[in-house]
């Protein structure tokens, strides 16, 4: 599923510039992909409970084979499109109904893999998890970058294969369905050497860190690609490398914290990945040099891997309802992405192709005041709470 997804993704902007859209229009097919994901998460929430997982997740991969084999035909087609509504307003719709059915494919996952562990162990099973769906994220844009310089509709081809082996793989697993997704009433509740003011104070400043860091994300995803191109003049390839160097360091990240528990509520890893991230943006702004392009890019992932993760541990820990819990961590990092990629193409189209990187700077310093005031906020509230 991750790498149909990447593959669909990485030839988005390109595909959607070449049917005469906008930067604007660009960031409007991932708002709408990832907006209407964090909707329709909203409701995974209150019914995939009543349904088998397996069954779910099967649904949803099948629904996915069929919408991007409409992109394909819109891709096909091009500007020849029989329809009356324009081919990039067709690619906005289709990729809202990807946004539909990852909404029940991911949290429902996501759940049951961590329903009845806690601790230590629910550190490495989600990082394992991690590892996993990072991996296609690292491979896939490199393949899909070489694929859309032969052809464009090469790499959305190759999505629909992956699809339909992730039908096969849901449709050959016996023991899914055999395990609730919400069944954790009578689980032990891990107990941290920490008390329950820090791990409200935790929660909320990873939420607040988680939502930042994907405004930057949808900024990087919707318009780093026409950057290169257009601005920069580098090839479709280079923004392959780029993206899938991000999921490299992302791997890497996901592979240390699942492996390890030592960052367990420790707010330096908060700051330190906001730093960074602006460093990042600050160095695409200012340097043309392709190999400090990629690295900069590539860095990014370890910001992503951090607050991604650090929330997803947080906001499981200790928790009943585990696909309930995804399904908002979910909704946050959606909701994030969503605003960053109408806003980072909104930015580009009026004020030029530089600004959505100072844009995403102003959002990390702004979202980095907010969490210090939260922070106290919170130890206050929790004190006057105690005393009454």
């Amino acid at each position: 599923m991750s790498s149909c997804l990447q593959l669909v993704q990485i030839v988005m902007p390109f595909v959607a510039k070449s049917l005469g859209g906008s930067d604007t229009e660009v960031g409007l097919c991932f708002m709408g992909q990832m907006g209407v994901y964090v909707i329709f998460c909203i409701m995974a929430y209150f019914i995939v409970e009543k349904f088998k997982p397996r069954r779910v997740l099967w649904v949803s991969a099948a629904g996915q084979a069929v919408i991007v084999c409409g992109i394909l035909g819109v891709i096909w087609l091009g500007k020849d499109t029989p329809l009356a509504v324009t081919p990039v307003m067709q690619l906005v719709f289709l990729m809202s109904m990807i946004g539909i059915v990852t909404a029940f494919y991911w949290p429902v996952l996501m759940g049951w893999i961590s329903t009845g562990h806690e601790g230590a162990e629910l550190t490495k099973r989600l990082g394992f998890y991690n590892v996993t769906w990072g991996s296609a994220n690292m491979l896939l844009p490199i393949v899909g970058g070489y694929l859309m310089e032969i052809n464009y509709i090469l790499p959305v081809t190759a999505a629909v294969i992956v699809t339909i082996l992730c039908i096969m793989a849901v449709s050959t697993t016996t023991c899914i369905s055999e395990i609730p997704i919400k069944k954790s009433e009578d689980l032990p509740v891990f107990i941290n050497d920490i008390n329950q003011n820090e791990k409200s104070q935790f929660l909320w400043i990873s939420r607040v860190a988680m939502f930042a860091n994907f405004i930057c994300a949808g900024i990087f995803r919707s318009q780093l690609g026409i950057y290169y191109k257009f601005e920069l003049g580098f090839t479709e390839s280079v923004y392959g490398w780029a993206i899938s160097l991000m999921c490299l360091f992302n791997v890497v990240v996901f592979y240390m914290m699942g492996r390890s528990y030592w960052w367990h509520y420790k707010k330096g890893m908060f700051v330190a990945s906001q730093f960074l991230i602006v460093i990042c943006m600050m160095t695409i702004i200012f340097s043309h040099n392709i190999v400090v392009q990629l690295l900069a890019a590539g860095m990014t992932g370890i910001t992503y891997g951090i607050t991604y993760s650090s929330h997803q541990y947080y906001g499981v820990s200790g928790g009943k309802n585990r696909a309930g819990r995804m399904a908002i961590h979910e909704i946050i990092l959606g909701t994030g992405f969503a605003a960053g990629s109408l806003l980072g193409g909104m930015i580009s189209d009026s004020f030029g192709r530089h600004f959505p990187y100072w844009f995403g700077c102003g959002i990390m310093a702004a979202f980095g005041i907010f969490q210090v005031i939260l922070w106290f906020s919170i130890g206050i509230l929790q004190k006057q709470k105690r005393l009454s």
